[in-house]
């Protein structure tokens, strides 16, 4: 669907956790430059790198920035910009260092409704389902019907709802009460864009394109 740019280098994530200031805060605007280089120059201060580490894009590199109106920061790669679907709807926006990223496909002819919806019942349920857990959701400004469903994560919080990549209880229990909302969600969806089966929690919030771009420890 979006970032068709596979990173050839493989990159070596660090593990320790990343300070508050350290990671990249979430605005109404997100900016993902996918990187010809594992080591990327950044010329812009608000940029923090990413190195997508699971799902089908494992390997990329991204440069990320993000704020009402960011520049983009520096480099060289191919450019993907992001608004948030109704700011305000989600209340304030985290800090991450995870960016769990969904590639949303909507049917041509309920864009207009989809987006009404993300603001009124959407955002208002998930975007701040948890204080580490919240799915915000951004349109491509290039592609009409393309989304990202943002998994605004922590490693502390990926750990938590996802050990070793698998649901967790806890995890479960905050999606279970959800189960009305997801069935009006996928009607908005493209067939077979997202996660249908039902065994897992976030079924249907998840697309069947997604993967966790992790920060780099700055240097």
């Amino acid at each position: 669907m979006l970032l068709p740019l596979v990173c050839t280098l493989a990159v070596t994530v660090a593990v320790q956790s990343q300070s508050a200031t350290d990671r990249l805060q979430l605005g109404d605007v997100l900016i993902l430059l996918i990187s010809r280089t594992s080591s990327p120059q950044l010329a812009d201060p608000a940029a923090r790198v990413f190195v997508a580490d699971r799902g089908t894009r494992k390997g990329q590199t991204a440069i990320a920035v993000s704020g009402a109106r960011p520049t983009g920061g520096a480099g060289e790669g191919e450019r993907f910009e992001y608004q948030l679907v109704g700011p305000g709807s989600a209340g304030p926006l985290p800090s991450v260092d995870v960016l769990g990223l969904h590639y949303v496909k909507v049917q041509p002819d309920r864009i207009d409704a989809f987006e009404r919806f993300v603001r009124e019942s959407v955002h208002p349920a998930v975007g701040n389902l948890r204080p580490d857990l919240r799915i915000l959701y951004y349109k491509d400004v290039r592609t009409a019907g393309s989304y990202l469903a943002l998994f605004a994560l922590t490693r502390a919080s990926r750990d938590k709802y996802w050990p070793k990549g698998a649901d967790s209880d806890e995890l479960r229990a905050a999606f279970a009460p959800l189960t009305p909302l997801v069935a009006q969600l996928r009607a908005y969806l493209v067939e077979g864009s997202y996660l249908a089966d039902p065994k897992f929690a976030a079924a249907v919030f998840e697309s069947r394109d997604w993967t966790d771009f992790v920060l780099l420890p700055q240097r």
